[in-house]
C-alpha cells in the first residue's frame, strides 16, 4: 500500500519524478505521452541551429545530469503533437564518462515517423563526435 501511494503521489504533485534509467524512462513516456515538454533549442533557432526540436521533460528527472530528461522530437511534428511516445535514442559513446546515461530519448505521435526523419537525425549525428550510432526501435 505504501508503495502505491508513493507512485501515486508522483502524479498529484509539482515535484519532480526521478526516472533512474532509459529502459525506465521509455516505459514511462510510452505508458504516459502527455509529459510538459520545455524546448531548449527549437527547430531553427539561432542558438545552435538543429533540424530538430532538443529540449527536455522539466518534471522528470535523469539523475545522471540532475535535470529534465532530454528528448529530440522527430522533424516531422512538434512538441504539441499528440501522444508523443520514444521511438529511439541517442547515448553518448562509452569513453565520455561524464556523460554516461545522459541519453536522449526521440519521441513521436503514436509512436509513427518517417524515414526522412529517420535520415536528417541519423545525419546530424553522423557528423558529431562522441555520441553512438542513433539507435531506433
Amino acid at each position: 500500500m505504501k508503495a502505491l501511494m508513493e507512485n501515486w503521489r508522483k502524479y498529484v504533485t509539482d515535484e519532480p519524478l526521478i526516472v533512474p534509467t532509459r529502459d525506465e524512462i521509455i516505459d514511462f513516456l510510452t505508458n504516459n505521452p502527455n509529459q510538459k515538454i520545455h524546448l531548449d533549442n527549437p527547430k531553427g533557432s539561432v542558438k545552435r541551429p538543429l533540424p530538430f526540436d532538443y529540449g527536455e521533460y522539466p518534471g522528470i528527472i535523469n539523475p545522471a545530469d540532475n535535470m529534465g530528461w532530454d528528448l529530440i522530437i522527430v522533424p516531422s511534428a512538434t512538441k504539441d503533437s499528440e501522444l508523443l511516445m520514444p521511438v529511439g535514442h541517442v547515448e553518448y559513446e562509452k569513453d565520455r564518462r561524464d556523460k554516461l546515461g545522459n541519453d536522449k530519448i526521440i519521441i513521436a505521435p503514436s509512436r509513427q515517423y518517417t524515414e526522412e526523419d529517420r535520415a536528417i537525425i541519423d545525419g546530424f549525428f553522423s557528423t558529431l563526435e562522441g555520441f553512438e550510432h542513433v539507435r531506433w526501435y
